[in-house]
């Protein structure tokens, strides 16, 4: 994925990639990916009545964190985007491999979207506020 731009709509039935090329070029191709669950989900993971899409309900944002791992936050919950090949997606970049034996789930850091400490918020507070108050004068 790296090098790619991911849109999803918000209802969770399709994701594509974007691709520019050439780079800085302003042009861009994309394509529809699929997704899935992979089988050894932490999480429950159903599907889409009528369809073979997992049931993420409404697509609210995209994130990365600091070791390149892409996240999907949804309503149904907090996804982290994983290799093809546990899905047994094969990719013309990326060799098809067997899922690795189950073990213990990484930490989805899933607890940083908690709300900030009360000095944070108040001072975030003001600054909405000067913003609004702004607007006013």
């Amino acid at each position: 994925m790296q090098g790619r731009y991911l849109v999803g709509d918000l209802y969770a039935g399709a994701i594509w990639a974007g691709t520019e090329s050439p780079a800085n070029s302003g042009k861009f191709t994309s394509s529809k990916i699929s997704f899935s669950c992979v089988t050894d989900s932490p999480m429950r993971c159903t599907e889409a009545p009528g369809s073979s899409v997992p049931a993420l309900s409404y697509i609210f944002s995209f994130g990365e964190d600091n070791d390149k791992d892409v996240y999907l936050l949804t309503q149904s919950g907090v996804y982290r985007v994983v290799s093809p090949s546990r899905c047994n997606y094969a990719c013309a970049k990326a060799a098809a491999s067997p899922p690795p034996a189950a073990s213990s789930p990484r930490p989805s850091g899933a607890g940083l979207l908690r709300a900030p400490s009360g000095g944070i918020l108040v001072a975030l507070m003001s600054f909405l506020f000067c913003l609004v108050c702004m607007n006013f004068v």
